[in-house]
Order: structure tokens, then sequence, then C-alpha cells
């Protein structure tokens, strides 16, 4: 029987720092495929339509990434590796519309901090440690809850669970 209660936190975490690698890296390759077709089309460098550009391109590729892998009972690596899986409620397999609403709504973990940033004009230092501390916060908020799902896995209706194998 499939346990529908999320593993334990320290496990996701590492799950979640393994996961920031694989997407650092997608994002890095998602900046320079970018840029240099901006480049080719010859717009303007550090111009705010190629700054939008830019993070218009770094939301899909990221997002597509957490869609396409969630979706139909797939796992990235960093799940893989950890023993996590990603369900619905019932213990299915996500379609791809819910693993993308869950994608979009994953956003929650780093918006507030980066908006705060944003607004405070914080260099990019102070950022990383806001970033650092938003996620941080997100992730304990999940021990409030007795199932102890995030925030972001609620609202998208989706639960993180043991992996067998």
């Amino acid at each position: 029987m499939l346990s529908l209660n999320a593993p334990p936190l320290r496990r996701r975490l590492a799950c979640l720092t393994y996961e920031g690698l694989i997407l650092l890296g997608l994002s890095l390759v998602t900046a320079a495929v970018t840029l240099g077709l901006l480049h080719l089309l010859g717009l303007p460098q550090a111009s705010a339509t190629h700054r939008v550009i830019l993070q218009v391109a770094e939301f899909v590729a990221l997002t597509g990434y957490g869609a396409g892998f969630w979706s139909a009972g797939r796992q990235t690596l960093p799940m893989k590796v950890w023993k996590i899986a990603l369900v619905t409620p019932s213990g299915a397999p996500l379609g791809l519309g819910r693993a993308l609403w869950r994608a979009v709504l994953a956003w929650l973990w780093v918006i507030p901090a980066l908006t705060l940033a944003a607004a405070l004009h914080l260099s990019p230092g102070e950022t990383g440690w806001l970033l650092a501390a938003g996620i941080l916060l997100w992730a304990g908020a999940s021990l409030l809850r007795k199932d102890r799902q995030y925030l972001h896995d609620v609202l998208a209706g989706t639960r993180l669970v043991p992996a067998n194998g």
C-alpha cells in the first residue's frame, strides 16, 4: 500500500539541493541560448526588453522542466536518487495539467524573496541570503501540517511520497 505521508524533511531538502544544481545548469544554458539569439537578432544589450525576454525564457524552461518530469508518473533524477515520488491525493500519477499547475505554484518558493529583494534594491549576496531564508521558511512551514506536505503541493492537489524501490 502506498504511503501518502511526506518523506522526512531532511530527505526532501537534500533532493531540493540536488534539484537546485540541475536547475542552475538548465538556467545557465537557457540564458546562454537566449542571450545568443538576442545578440544575433541585434537587440541592444541590457535593455528592458532584453531582461523581460530572458526572464520569460527562464520561467518557461524551468517550469517546463518540472511539469515535464512530474507528469505521467515520471520523476526527476534527484527524486529517483532520494526515492521520492509525486502523486495525486489518491496516489495516482499526475496529468500534465496538474504537473504544470504544481510547477507554477513551486515559484512560491522564491518569488516572495525575489520581489522583496527587488523592492529593497538588495545586492546579489543579500538576495542569496534572503532566498535561502525564504526557502528554509517555506520548507519549515510543512512541519506545521500533520501530513508534512508543502503548501504548493496542497494548493496543487499533489503529494510528495516515498517512492517504491
